[in-house]
C-alpha cells in the first residue's frame, strides 16, 4: 500500500510540474507577441509621418506621398523651365501668333463671290451646278455656295424608294433580302426632317433612317470628307444587277456631288431611289452627269 501511495505521489507531482512548465510557456509567448505587436505599431506609425519613395516611370526615384506626387513634380519641372528661359511667355505668344497665321481661310468658290445672301434665297443648287464630269473631286464643292452665312430653320420632305426592283423581282442577286423589298417599292413614304441650312441630304436621310428603324449602311471618305451610301434597307449595290445602286434626286433633279455636300433649303423634296440600269436611267437620271 505505501509503494502504491508513493508512485500516486511521484505522479502527481510530475503532472503538476508538468503544468507549471507549459502556464509558463504560454505567459511567455504571449508576452512576446504583445512586444512583436507594439513594435510593429510604434514602426507603422513613424512611416506613415514620412514621405514614400516612388518611381517616376523613369528609373528616377521622387519624394512624396498620395495622389499629387507626379504634379508636385511637374510644377518643379515647370518652375525650372522658367526660371531658366524668361523669355518663355513671350515665345509661347509668338508661337501661337504664328500658328494663328498658318491657318489661312479656305478661299471662296466664284459662286460664293458672285451671289449674295439675298440671291442665294431665289436660287437653286441646279441654277449654279457644274459639269463634274472630268473631276472625280469635284463632289466637295457640292452647292456650298447657297449655304447662309447664318444658319436658317429648314423644313424639307424625304422618301425612299425602290420602284423598278420591286416591279421586276428576278433582278434580285441575293433571294435572302427578299422580304425587306416593298412591292409597292415604297421603304419610307415621304417624311418631313426639320433642321438647319447646315444640314446636308446625308444628315436628313441618317435622322429619318435612325428614327424609323430602317437600316442604313454607309462609308466616309476623309480625303473628299464625303459620305457614300452602300445599303438601304438590307438592299445594297448590285443586289439589283452589276449597275444598281442608291442615288437621290433633290426638286426632281439628281445632283452631280455626294450628298453630304448638298446642303439643305427650305422646301427641298428629297427622294433617294435604288437604280438598276444605266446609272438612274430607269428613275429618271438621264442628265445626271451633266
Amino acid at each position: 500500500m505505501e509503494e502504491k501511495k508513493k508512485e500516486e505521489r511521484s505522479r502527481f507531482s510530475k503532472e503538476l510540474v508538468q503544468n507549471l512548465r507549459q502556464k509558463r510557456l504560454r505567459k511567455y509567448t504571449l508576452t512576446v507577441l504583445a512586444l512583436v505587436i507594439a513594435v510593429s505599431t510604434v514602426i507603422g506609425m513613424s512611416i506613415e509621418k514620412k514621405d514614400a519613395k516612388l518611381s517616376d516611370g523613369q528609373g528616377n526615384v521622387i519624394i512624396g506621398t498620395g495622389e499629387d506626387v507626379y504634379e508636385k513634380k511637374q510644377e518643379e519641372d515647370a518652375d525650372k523651365t522658367e526660371s531658366e528661359d524668361p523669355d518663355k511667355e513671350a515665345k509661347d505668344k509668338d508661337g501661337k501668333k504664328a500658328e494663328k497665321d498658318t491657318k489661312a481661310e479656305k478661299p471662296k468658290t466664284a459662286a460664293e463671290l458672285k451671289f449674295s445672301e439675298e440671291e442665294k434665297k431665289d436660287l437653286s443648287a441646279k441654277d449654279i451646278k457644274v459639269d463634274n464630269s472630268d473631276d472625280f473631286t469635284a463632289s466637295n464643292g457640292g452647292n456650298v455656295s447657297l449655304k447662309p452665312k447664318n444658319p436658317e430653320p429648314v423644313s424639307v420632305t424625304l422618301e425612299i424608294r425602290c420602284d423598278t426592283l420591286s416591279r421586276d423581282m428576278d433582278r434580285l442577286e441575293n433571294p435572302a433580302i427578299k422580304d425587306y423589298i416593298p412591292e409597292d417599292g415604297t421603304i419610307l413614304a415621304k417624311t418631313t426632317y426639320k433642321g438647319t441650312t447646315d444640314n446636308t441630304v446625308f444628315d436628313a436621310l441618317n435622322t429619318l433612317c435612325r428614327n424609323n428603324d430602317i437600316q442604313l449602311e454607309f462609308s466616309y471618305t476623309p480625303l473628299y470628307a464625303s459620305y457614300y451610301i452602300e445599303g438601304i434597307n438590307y438592299l445594297y449595290e448590285f443586289d439589283g444587277g452589276p449597275q444598281s445602286g442608291w442615288m437621290y434626286k433633290v426638286n426632281e433633279w439628281f445632283p452631280n456631288y455626294g450628298c453630304s455636300s448638298y446642303y439643305l433649303h427650305d422646301g427641298d423634296t428629297i427622294v433617294w431611289c435604288y437604280t438598276c440600269e444605266g446609272l438612274g436611267t430607269d428613275v429618271g437620271a438621264e442628265e445626271w452627269m451633266g
